[in-house]
């Protein structure tokens, strides 16, 4: 049994021996993909739910007119696919893409939609994890609201940096910069000029990787 299972969310307060016969009863099967590969496409009717052990997938939405709205990332122990498991929508709505190699396992829905004699005590408890993930995700989608109520790039880049930082004060950079300009409605030119003029008004410190933030109290005022 992977130890990474055991500690994972979804599967938190279950026993490893409970968890074996969980597996085996759902049918659960791990499966790799390679970097930019389709997990799935809109369109395409729901049946699984994936749980990411090794890897970074990308959550999407993609329009005719070539834009890309990056929606989240989800990393390693994230559960991805569940806002369809207890809703009625027919087809996926959004693309999930691999940013690396991927390992993924998937559960499919039958699994927790009926009961058996092997697992069907121990299916409130996961249906309990369920609820809280799903209460985590509507939790991080509002807040992808509020950064998107900023009117101005320069704002929406405010209330991000804000949002993510640690408690050290910086933010550290785990999607590519046009990933990130997707993801805050722009273009990769237009955040990385006004990305330079926040670190020439000596608000942030701009890294490869992370960006610094230097003064906290005049960034929290451009949120608005």
């Amino acid at each position: 049994m992977d130890n990474r299972l055991l500690r994972n969310k979804l599967f938190q307060n279950i026993e490893e021996a409970e968890l074996t016969k969980m597996l085996s009863c759902a049918k659960a099967q791990e499966r790799e993909y390679t970097s930019e590969e389709y997990i799935f496409r809109q369109g395409q009717k729901p049946c699984k739910l994936f749980l990411i052990l090794e890897g970074t997938v990308m959550i999407a939405k993609d329009f005719a007119s070539g834009k890309r709205d990056v929606l989240f990332l989800v990393e390693e122990g994230d559960v991805f696919g569940e806002m369809f498991l207890f809703s009625d929508t027919e087809s996926y709505w959004y693309d999930a893409i691999a940013q690396s190699k991927v390992k993924i396992l998937e559960i499919s829905w039958s699994f927790f939609y009926s009961f058996c004699q092997n697992a069907c005590r121990h299916h409130q408890q996961i249906t309990k994890n369920m609820l809280e993930i799903q209460s985590e995700k509507n939790f991080f989608m509002t807040r992808k609201l509020h950064l998107l109520s900023g009117t101005t790039l320069r704002e929406r880049i405010a209330i991000w940096l804000v949002e993510q930082k640690e408690k050290n004060g910086i933010v550290s950079l785990n999607m590519k910069r046009e990933a990130l300009a997707d993801f805050l409605g722009t273009t990769r030119p237009s955040l990385s000029r006004e990305l330079m003029k926040l670190q020439q008004e000596g608000l942030i410190e701009v890294e490869k990787n992370r960006i610094k933030i230097i003064d906290r109290n005049e960034l929290e005022a451009l949120c608005g």
